[in-house]
Parts: structure tokens; C-alpha cells; sequence
């Protein structure tokens, strides 16, 4: 089959050539017509060619012995080759400033043998190409966040470079932080991985990762993100791991679909004790309020009970700027706000008997309001106005 290289392939292989020896411009002839008998020769460049002829009018080789490569490869750059819309894991290889997976429909491409550029595993890999990239701030995603709007929505998080941005996509592609915990620097612990990052469309799974959202699993070709970080140290082997690595963080306990403010639950106090270990005023509150998907009648045996009605107040309720949460003298005062897709829209700590917060960047529609003081808990319906 003809083959028509690209000005930026010819390039990539005068510059990614062993030596000068190796590859002559002037035998570069994209206008030749090469049998498809596939009579595989190795070129000096480590690269297994389909035959002769597309050794040296393809590569310009001045160079090659009979039969397939064989061995490690010589670390050749694949990020502008397309392997093709397959599914199918290839094994990983060097795009330029990391090893990634990568998948494909085979890995002859324009009579040109990639398999020997491709490893068994990431950690051979990285031995033979280069480490993955380190370090909290990753420059990658910055240069992303030119073209990157971020909607001014509040959600405070907090960078592994210990500053506090406005929400997780200034911290991702302004601040560059690889990785984020949600709330404020003070109150923050629990690093998660970014919503941001995409693991490679394999279908294997890695096992359970600690997200804006929640413990999920997530699938993918390897640990290595799309920005070359490794974020296999985030990932739990199961979801009781994640769901105990940090309290503030949804687990399989909360199921945000269920979760109905619109049900209006009766004010009877029936105490069941949620899953997450808290006692809710009753099941329908549990259930649509809470989100919760499993509990037992009866209080919780850690004594953190719902606060009344008394204990706390929230006004205007509709509210379309500020909202004040005053609570009667429980101090300090922990306050998390989803909306109905269980989409943290606020996690901080406040200290006194008022806090305000504005809520004028967020849509209309309903929220949860989840408070939590030492002495108990209480869980609100929040309307918010145009």
C-alpha cells in the first residue's frame, strides 16, 4: 500500500535517528510506490520496516538487516502515530515526555513495525525511556488552561501546593495542581484524583479512586494520566478502603440519584443510624434527604445525633445571594452543600454561631445543606433563585 508521509513525519525520523549515518534525506522519496510484500527488514534506527523499499524511500535508511527487530526499541516517540479506532491494549509506550498505554488495531502502521517501541509493563517502560512526570505542579496543564474557560462556581478546594483556589478547575488548569482536597487548606486531607483526568480508553480496570464524587472505579491503561502523572498511590483496592481514608468523602453509603429534595418527609423523630454513622430524625429523611443507602432503627452509638429545627436556621430560604446558617452556640461548625446530583458545591468550617455564604454564582435549582457540629447533625432542603 502507498504511503504518504507528512512534513512532520519525515521530520520525526531525521531527528529521532541514532546518527546522521543512519538516515540519508536526500533518499526520502514519498512518491515511490513500495510492494506490500511484507519482507521485513530492521533499520538502523531500530524500527522494523515492511520491506526494503520502505526502509529507504519511507525512512531514508542507508541502513538495515534482513528480519523484525527484536528487543527493547529505542524509546521512539508514537505520539503522532495513529494505531487505529481499535480498543485493543497494545502494551505501552514513549510519547515524547512519558510512557503511556496505548491501544490500537495492530501495530504496523504505513508498513512501519512498531511492536518493538512497546512494553510489557509501564515500570520497564521507564527504565528503558524516561520517568513519568513529578512534582505538584505540572506545566502541561496550564498551557490546557489558555483555551479552558472555568465557570466562576464556588467550590473551594485546596492544591497539593497548599494554595486555595475558587473551585477544581482554576486548581487544575491555572494553578497546574496535579492533584487537589476538597475544602479549604485548613480543613483539608483527603487528596483526590482530578474529574479531569483520563486514564486511556482501555477497558481494564484500576481499581477504586477517590474523586470529586466519590469512591469509584475507574478503567483505563495504566495509573499514568493524560498529563504523565502517576496516580497510583490514590487508588484503593477496595471501596471500604476508600470510603475510610477520608470521612468529609462520599462513599458507596451515599447514593446522590436517591437523593429527593422535593419529598417533603414528615416531622416525626424516628431515629435510624445511616451507614455513614449518623442518626438522621427518621428513614424518609435518611433515604431523601441523606442519600443514604442503608440504616438501622435507633440512634447511632457514637452519640452524634440530628439537630432540631431550634439548633439551626437557614434564611432567605429561597435564596438567590447570600445565605446565612446561624446554629445556637455549637462552635466549630462544619457545613457541606451538594446539589441534587451530589456534585460538592461547598465543604468548609466556620467558628461562632452565624456564617454567610454567598451563593450568587450558583444555578437555580436545589441544594443540600449537611451540618455538622460535635453535637449533632442536621441535614436542610435549599432553594435557589434567579
Amino acid at each position: 500500500m502507498k504511503k504518504y508521509f507528512t512534513t512532520s513525519l519525515l521530520l520525526f525520523f531525521l531527528v529521532s535517528a541514532n546518527s546522521q549515518e543512519c538516515i540519508d534525506e536526500s533518499l526520502i522519496n514519498p512518491d515511490a510506490i513500495c510492494p506490500t510484500i511484507f519482507q521485513p527488514v530492521c533499520g538502523c534506527d531500530g524500527l522494523t520496516y515492511g520491506n526494503a523499499c520502505a526502509a529507504q524511500n519511507y525512512g531514508g535508511l542507508t541502513s538495515w538487516t534482513d528480519g523484525e527487530c527484536t528487543g527493547s526499541g529505542d524509546c521512539v516517540d508514537v505520539s503522532d502515530v495513529d494505531f487505529g479506532p481499535c480498543d485493543m491494549f497494545m502494551g505501552y509506550a514513549w510519547t515524547g515526555n512519558m510512557c503511556t498505554g496505548i491501544s490500537g488495531c495492530g501495530y504496523v502502521v504505513g508498513e512501519i513495525d512498531y511492536s518493538s517501541s512497546f512494553y510489557q509493563n509501564i515500570e520497564d517502560c521507564n527504565s528503558n525511556c524516561g520517568d513519568v512526570l513529578t512534582g505538584c505542579i505540572n506545566q502541561w496543564q496550564i498551557e490546557q488552561g489558555f483555551v479552558v474557560d472555568c465557570l466562576p462556581s464556588l467550590a473551594t478546594v485546596c492544591g497539593c501546593d497548599g494554595v486555595n483556589y475558587t473551585n477544581a478547575c482554576e486548581a487544575f488548569f491555572y494553578g497546574g495542581a496535579v492533584t487537589y482536597s476538597l475544602g479549604p487548606c485548613s480543613d483539608s486531607s483527603c487528596q483526590v484524583i482530578p474529574d479531569y483526568i483520563d486514564f486511556g480508553k482501555c477497558a481494564m480496570p484500576l481499581g477504586i479512586a477517590l474523586t470529586e464524587s466519590g469512591c469509584i472505579m475507574k478503567s483505563g491503561c495504566s495509573y499514568i494520566g493524560q498529563n504523565g502523572y502517576d496516580y497510583g498511590a490514590l487508588f484503593f483496592s477496595s471501596m471500604e478502603a476508600c470510603s475510610v481514608y477520608c470521612e468529609n468523602v462520599a462513599s458507596n453509603c451515599i447514593d446522590p440519584t436517591q437523593i429527593d429534595p422535593n419529598v417533603v418527609c414528615i416531622a416525626i423523630f424516628d431515629p435510624v443510624c445511616g451507614c455513614n454513622d449518623i442518626t438522621y430524625s427518621n428513614s424518609c429523611v435518611a433515604t431523601n434527604y441523606g442519600g443514604v443507602t442503608s440504616w438501622t432503627p435507633g440512634e447511632c452509638g457514637n452519640a452524634v445525633h440530628s439537630l432540631t429545627l431550634t439548633d439551626v436556621n437557614l434564611f432567605p430560604n429561597p435564596v438567590h445571594s447570600l445565605l446565612n446558617i446561624v446554629f445556637n452556640s455549637y462552635t466549630p461548625v462544619s457545613i457541606t452543600v451538594r446539589n441534587v446530583s451530589g456534585q460538592m458545591m461547598l465543604s468548609k468550617r466556620y467558628n461562632g454561631n452565624r456564617a454567610v455564604v454567598d451563593v450568587s454564582a450558583w444555578s437555580q435549582g436545589i441544594y443540600i445543606v449537611e451540618i455538622a457540629t460535635e453535637s449533632g447533625n442536621a441535614i436542610h432542603k435549599l432553594i435557589m433563585v434567579e
